[in-house]
């Protein structure tokens, strides 16, 4: 990693044209984007290694689970585990037509469940990743798998109905730290066995954009560097120094919102790869600022806001594209990717055609030396 290629690598990132299981294989409004994705992207897919309820081995932690059909193109999900404090319950539906997962009823609404959470029994479990092996020869020369992780941020606000995790930080800050230490705890053990079960992989930690603005309100939370300290690099630094002391491979940080001025801290980490950086029509310039802060040597990937992708014109998306390859990656070490893809099917044409027309463009005007 690291050597100057022929021209940018362009790329829908988390949409792996040749994954006849993935969501926009399933649906026929994907077709022709998908096609010409095959066609000209350079190929990413994300693995995310079955690690067992919440990181403990099988078997260690029974899961009632009741599923039933509640509508022609939905279902609902409901998930029970009994601890020693009582049940921890959760409620979620799922759409034939879209990704997202819509929580009715989160684990934690309460403090007494936060309780019951720090019960749950854990057993130390390696994952099998012979389904990641499979993935990477399936996949060939045609593009690269990302081992996709979480750390204990990206955790427990999965446990949090969306929004609320702010207010239980606020209300009971001594339990989230007990959650976030055990999670560390469990994810120590899987980073250390990833780290010397691949090599020359790329793995990608998510978490840290739940302790930046907008997810962390500054009205509450006026010392925003303290909060990123308190719930993120203190975690963070110790899982990618784990990265770092196995087999190489490089340390990919998912982190998007308001990073530059909390950037520095990242950098100190060690990190390899960061993404998304995303220009938008109103902030335009984003990914020079980031180049700059960050310097020639590590990797961006970056481009196009997925809102401008899905509501502004073609030409407009092109311009956004050309100007972010051009700030992005005159001297190498950018990858061209939009901050995300479409969710939900059907695909509208007018989207369809601009994650065309960025592809395109990222070919286009990718090629070395950029002007």
């Amino acid at each position: 990693m690291g050597d100057m290629p022929d021209r940018v690598p362009v790329s829908l990132y988390k949409i792996d044209p040749f994954d006849s299981e993935s969501f926009w294989a399933g649906h026929k409004s994907f077709e022709r984007l998908l096609q010409v994705a095959r066609e000209c992207q350079d190929t990413f897919h994300l693995y995310r290694p079955k690690t067992g309820f919440f990181f403990s081995a099988p078997g260690s932690i029974e899961v009632k689970t009741e599923e039933f059909q509640d509508t022609p193109l939905s279902r609902m999900v409901h998930l029970t585990v009994t601890t020693r404090l009582g049940r921890l319950t959760r409620s979620a539906r799922t759409s034939n037509t879209s990704m997202h997962l819509w929580i009715q009823k989160p684990w934690v609404e309460s403090e007494r469940d936060i309780e019951k959470f720090l019960e749950l029994p854990y057993v130390p479990f390696n994952p099998d990743l012979s389904d990641y092996y499979q993935i990477v020869n399936k996949l060939g020369d045609k593009g690269v798998v990302v081992i996709a992780l979480p750390d204990p941020l990206a955790v427990i606000a999965e446990l949090f109905a969306p929004g609320d995790m702010p207010n239980f930080i606020l209300s009971f800050p001594k339990l989230i730290h007990q959650v976030l230490e055990k999670m560390q705890e469990r994810l120590i053990n899987l980073y250390g066995f990833i780290s010397k079960a691949v090599s020359d992989a790329i793995i990608r930690i998510r978490g840290a954009e739940y302790a930046t603005v907008p997810n962390i309100p500054v009205e509450y939370f006026p010392d925003i560097k303290k909060v990123f300290c308190d719930f993120v690099l203190r975690y963070d630094k110790k899982l990618i120094d784990i990265l770092r002391s196995g087999n190489k491979n490089y340390v990919c940080y998912h982190w998007h919102g308001h990073i530059e001025e909390l950037l520095p801290l990242v950098i100190r980490m060690g990190i390899d790869i960061l993404e998304p950086v995303f220009n938008t029509v109103y902030a335009p310039n984003t990914i020079l600022k980031i180049r700059r802060i960050v310097g020639e040597k590590m990797v961006i990937m970056g481009g196009p806001l997925a809102e401008d992708m899905e509501f502004r014109n073609s030409e407009e998306i092109v311009t956004i594209t050309k100007d972010a390859v051009i700030q992005g990656g005159r001297k190498g070490r950018f990858v061209l990717i939009p901050s995300n893809i479409p969710e939900s099917s059907p695909i509208s044409p007018q989207m369809e055609q601009n994650y065309i027309e960025f592809l395109h463009a990222g070919i286009k005007y990718g090629g070395y030396p950029i002007s």
